[in-house]
């Protein structure tokens, strides 16, 4: 259970000498992450191990490849190895796994091509991305959290193979760019048991092979999935502070 009362965030602000804030009046601030504890006292900041589980029926990767729409779609998602770090930071070499994925010729999701997909290594229909690395970034008003490749934008956040005698889909696809993910309720500032979290499309720049404007204007990720904390820290509260 999300825990959100007024009286828990008179507490929280108390326990750590601040007043939970918008990000739109904290102009020029940097953040960190902070954590609460079972008793709502803030903790000394240690690595934090994160989950996902999908909010929505599916998640997906809408896109062009080869000039051919697709939407290769998702039925879960999990996050491995995964931590939040100090200075607002996540883990460099986190990953994210995609289950039950099948690709359609467009979403809504009603004709499925005879294709297969999957990253290398991995079953049909699972999707593991190459090791990434985040930050909580204000741009403008908007409190987001910035994910990368480990190596940058010019690396990739996966290689998609489409396999299939049928298959009419080139075989290798990289994905890569810059991914802003925004939380839906703009209450990353709020330190909660879990925060829903999507792709800010405004400000997100992905691509599917071609690093093109067309790329850009079409290629987007659709659906919203819960971050929270697991292992030592499961139902602490966490979110961001001005630091």
């Amino acid at each position: 259970m999300i825990r959100t009362k007024l009286g828990l965030l008179g507490l929280c602000a108390m326990v750590v000498g601040m007043m939970t804030m918008s990000a739109g009046t904290a102009q020029g601030a940097t953040f960190s992450w902070l954590l609460l504890n079972t008793a709502m006292v803030a903790v000394p900041f240690l690595d934090a191990l994160v989950g996902f589980t999908p909010e929505s029926s599916h998640m997906t990767l809408d896109g062009e490849v080869a000039g051919l729409k697709v939407a290769i779609t998702c039925t879960n998602v999990s996050a491995k190895g995964v931590s939040l770090k100090a200075e607002g930071k996540l883990t460099e070499g986190g990953k994210a796994v995609f289950t039950g994925c099948k690709v359609y010729k467009s979403a809504p999701l009603t004709e499925e091509y005879s294709c297969t997909v999957k990253t290398a290594g991995a079953a049909a229909g699972t999707i593991e991305t190459n090791e990434g690395k985040g930050e909580l970034v204000l741009v403008g008003t908007k409190l987001l959290t910035k994910v990368e490749p480990k190596s940058g934008p010019t690396g990739n956040f996966a290689t998609i193979r489409f396999e299939g005698a049928s298959c009419v889909l080139p075989e290798l696809n990289q994905v890569h760019g810059t991914l802003y993910l925004r939380d839906c309720q703009d209450m990353w500032t709020l330190h909660l048991e879990k925060h829903l979290v999507e792709e800010d499309g405004q400000e997100t720049r992905l691509y599917i092979g071609g690093h093109t404007a067309k790329q850009l204007e079409v290629t987007k990720i659709l659906g919203s999935f819960w971050m929270f904390l697991i292992g030592e820290h499961t139902e602490y509260l966490f979110g961001a502070m001005d630091v």
